[in-house]
């Protein structure tokens, strides 16, 4: 059995991989992947669908390598941020690498996933990202429905130097509720125990599915 990890946070250093790698390595007796697409060179689908009688698509870049990983695999686990989480879900890294999906929905190739888990790091709400891509996964690709453990992270406004001061911070909307920022409120992974407790509970789900 295999299990491709897949980091598509631009950070390597972050909150996503670093519960993405915390994932990773507490799977036992599975051979495993980790990839981070800030390594590779990925194009936006053209549409031009010269993928379609070969589910191979004619873009020299990173993505056939991937592509070869993922149809390999048993389980995928796929981390992302949501930059703008009310309104696109998922940052555009992550997007850009499931849209080249497209290339394998063609003449009945299935993927061999038999788990998903999605690892959403949000400083707003995930329920966006989760529904897209539930939709994504059972819909268009006919798997299994995305397992997802969620990240708390700040919001941009609270990291960026000038939240406190900028017409568009969401500090002066939080402002507008009465709620007056304090660095203390700024979420950390270090404070969220109960993300790992979650990461060890799926890595062991996923490590006896090899049984």
């Amino acid at each position: 059995m295999k299990v491709l990890s897949v980091v598509g946070s631009p950070r390597r250093d972050g909150s996503t991989a670093q519960v993405v790698e915390y994932l990773t390595n507490n799977l036992e007796g599975i051979e495993k992947e980790l990839v981070y697409l800030s390594d590779y060179k990925l194009h936006p689908c053209l549409g031009c669908m010269l993928c379609v009688h070969t589910n191979r698509c004619v873009q020299e870049d990173g993505w056939d390598s991937i592509q070869t990983s993922l149809m390999e695999a048993d389980v995928l686990i796929l981390g992302f941020p949501t930059y703008y989480a009310f309104s696109l879900g998922f940052n555009a890294m992550t997007h850009v690498f499931l849209e080249r999906w497209f290339a394998l929905r063609h003449l009945g190739v299935k993927l061999n996933l038999k788990k998903i888990v999605c690892v959403v790091s949000s400083g707003t709400s995930p329920e966006v990202a989760q529904k897209g891509l539930t939709d994504f996964f059972v819909n268009y690709h006919r798997l299994p429905a995305p397992e997802f453990l969620n990240i708390q992270t700040p919001i941009a406004c609270m990291t960026c130097g000038v939240g406190d001061v900028c017409e568009m911070s969401g500090l002066a909307l939080m402002a507008q509720d009465s709620i007056i920022y304090t660095p203390d409120m700024k979420p950390d992974l270090s404070r969220q125990p109960e993300v790992f407790e979650k990461a060890t509970q799926i890595a062991a789900s996923i490590s006896a599915l090899k049984d």
